[in-house]
């Protein structure tokens, strides 16, 4: 008999229940029983962004929601309906196969003729001829073999998250563009459970009506095409949001045997898939964009809005404005928050949800080498999301989280300049840490903290000022921890500590007027003169 495995009803996406324990549940169950879920959990973060991505189309496709008033339904039952997931998936329960003969789940049946190699290309850290990688201890002649589950969980995520570069050609293409989600940082609205997850992210969707934009009656996953794909790569726009969601970057076929009476997946065949003429802004609602600024500070005329991305060390909450904030006034000419926030902002102006609810964003990345054909490293990290602060209807909460920023970026520079004319006067004994180490990582918990407590003053009624001002104090206080652990690890010469103490001078100088900046900027945008700090 052929290979078969039913992601339907297999157990093979990783979660965390309510309870903490972790188990695997099929396609069908993690939607039917998401209540119960706390959320997705697998071994790299691109693959639980990939998953989620997965799942929306599925959730989009059976229920929609065609408008507020169905998603207020599906928001306040105990769990999600069962019968319509159901009927859905019932009709295309052959497309779920992953060893299907013909159709196999998000793959290209035609290219069996090819060779297989091994499956070892289908994880990014695993070595693979050339590839070295840094934390894989196996080498490109020890055999990788995949089971089903982890098999279908990497197939998906690489048509979400795969490098470019050369891949085995069907005929003579081998050319192939990274794939989409490599370009942007793909942000995940987080509630209490997966129910809430999913519901916070699905947007009404009503394709015969163009929701969300630039989505078409033809709008359809991979798995509602007639047929399987085509091994010959092509390019073309994207048909709608789940369209977009399902992507075929790649075509890909498992190889599997039978060992033992079981499956298990020993070898894949990657080659070049759709490349996706799409222009990002416009239809990608799973990121955040911003307008580049000049080396003035203002914004670069005619300039494209770039997306968010995650870098090491400076964590992402240095763009919270264009994370949370909707840009009022230029109608998102400057900056523009996942679409998702737009909603969750006008369903608790409809009552729909607590005015006062604090989500999570979860954001989820990777970097690719100069090349883009390498993975260096995964990046995972998230920010409070406050209602409050998504429904603002002012631009002072962007100018106040926008100073916040600056004070952090302006002591990040006075220790960074500190260290840089440290190292100028004694270039034979330069220390090898980094001062910024013990501070950049230091400061996404604490911002975290000032965001929550902002929406909850806007929430009151009461003065953003004591909240910036508190958050001022720790970014100084923390600055000065920074460099003190650093001069710790210094040499301790005489000369050396006269010049340290030259230097640490100079920067408490730069502590105290960003500082004084910080005060006087956040002065202009909150009422009044200064207030007592609460």
């Amino acid at each position: 008999m052929a290979p078969s495995f039913d992601l339907l009803t297999q157990p093979w996406i990783p979660v965390v229940g309510l309870d903490g324990r972790v188990d695997a549940m099929g396609l069908e169950d993690v939607i039917a029983k998401a209540h119960t879920v706390r959320r997705i959990a697998t071994e790299a973060p691109t693959m639980t962004a990939a998953l989620h991505r997965l799942l929306l189309a599925v959730f989009h496709r059976a229920y929609g929601p065609p408008n507020e008033t169905v998603w207020r339904d599906l928001w306040e039952a105990e769990s999600i309906p069962a019968d319509p997931l159901r009927k859905y998936l019932e009709r295309r329960r052959e497309r779920f196969d992953l060893f299907h003969p013909e159709v196999p789940f998000m793959q290209c049946a035609e290219l069996r003729s090819l060779n297989s190699a091994t499956a070892a290309k289908l994880v990014p850290y695993r070595a693979v001829g050339n590839n070295v990688t840094l934390f894989d201890h196996t080498t490109s002649e020890d055999k990788v073999v995949l089971t089903p589950q982890e098999a279908a969980r990497w197939l998906v995520t690489v048509q979400a998250f795969d490098p470019g570069g050369m891949k085995t050609p069907y005929e003579k293409d081998k050319s192939s563009e990274r794939a989409p989600c490599n370009w942007f940082g793909v942000v995940l609205v987080e509630g209490q459970n997966l129910k809430e997850t999913l519901l916070l992210n699905a947007m009404v969707y009503l394709p015969d009506y163009e929701k969300p934009e630039m989505t078409t009656s033809d709008d359809r996953p991979v798995w509602e095409e007639p047929t399987g794909p085509s091994p010959r790569p092509d390019k073309r726009t994207a048909r709608g949001w789940t369209d977009l969601l399902t992507w075929p970057s790649r075509r890909v076929l498992l190889f599997t045997r039978e060992p033992g009476g079981s499956s298990v997946v020993d070898g894949a065949v990657i080659t070049p898939g759709t490349r996706l003429d799409v222009k990002l802004p416009d239809e990608e609602k799973m990121a955040a964009f911003r307008t580049p600024k000049d080396a003035k500070g203002k914004f670069k005329k005619d300039a494209p809005m770039l997306p968010v991305r995650l870098y090491p060390l400076r964590g992402v909450w240095r763009h919270s404005v264009e994370l949370l904030l909707s840009d009022l006034w230029e109608e998102n000419r400057y900056r523009q928050r996942p679409v998702a926030l737009d909603q969750i902002a006008e369903l608790a102006e409809s009552g729909y949800i607590p005015a006062d609810a604090v989500y999570t964003l979860r954001l989820f990345g990777q970097h690719l080498d100069s090349k883009a054909t390498v993975v260096e490293t995964w990046l995972e990290e998230e920010i409070p999301a406050p209602v409050p602060l998504l429904r603002a209807h002012d631009e002072k909460l962007s100018g106040i989280i926008g100073c916040a920023i600056a004070l952090a970026d302006d002591v990040g520079s006075a220790l960074r300049s500190f260290q840089t004319e440290y190292h100028r006067e004694f270039k034979a004994d330069q220390p090898v840490a980094d001062v910024s180490r013990g501070y950049w990582p230091r400061l996404a918990r604490p911002f975290g903290a000032f965001l929550i407590d902002l929406g909850k003053a806007r929430t009151a009624g009461h003065s953003e000022a004591p909240t910036a001002r508190a958050w001022g104090r720790h970014v100084i206080e923390l600055a000065r921890v920074a460099v003190d652990r650093w001069v710790a690890g210094s040499p301790a010469e005489s000369r050396a500590m006269l010049a340290l103490g030259k230097h640490r001078a100079i920067f408490d100088g730069r502590l105290e007027t960003a500082e004084r900046v910080f005060r006087a900027r956040i002065t202009s945008y909150t009422d009044g003169p200064e207030e007592p700090d609460a």
